[in-house]
């Protein structure tokens, strides 16, 4: 199950080289408030999926975050792999999921066959007439 972000027209500017489809995987289309870079306010976020990210796109992220903040490419890697990349919010217009189960908490989609066997004495629906 996944869920993503897709970058708005200044995202696409910023990241569009790494992403051309504006679709970036993210840990859930639920946001969450962080502190970037001299900000002193917290701002909403999503997390990137370092896990689902191309090992090209994972290295030119890297080589983009630690020339844009003279940062050490090595320190930022690591950082990356072990807390995932924040993505400004409003660098986006919106998330999405596969995981109904987000909505839905008691979500299951298994499904139980057992619903398929007639019950005795329970009508058939007759299509042609729209009635039991």
């Amino acid at each position: 199950m996944a869920s993503w972000a897709y970058l708005n027209e200044e995202g696409k500017k910023l990241w569009g080289d790494i992403f051309p489809d504006g679709r970036i995987p993210v840990v859930s289309m639920v946001g969450q408030l962080a502190v970037l870079g001299d900000r002193e306010e917290p701002e909403p976020i999503y997390m990137i999926r370092t896990s689902d990210l191309t090992p090209d796109q994972f290295g030119k992220i890297l080589d983009k975050v630690s020339k844009n903040f003279s940062a050490n490419r090595e320190e930022v890697k690591t950082n990356f792999e072990k807390e995932n990349i924040p993505l400004r919010q409003s660098l986006t217009s919106g998330a999405g999921t596969d995981n109904p189960g987000i909505f839905f908490p008691d979500y299951d989609d298994s499904y139980d066959d057992s619903y398929d066997e007639e019950i005795d004495g329970e009508e058939d629906f007759d299509e042609e007439d729209q009635d039991w």
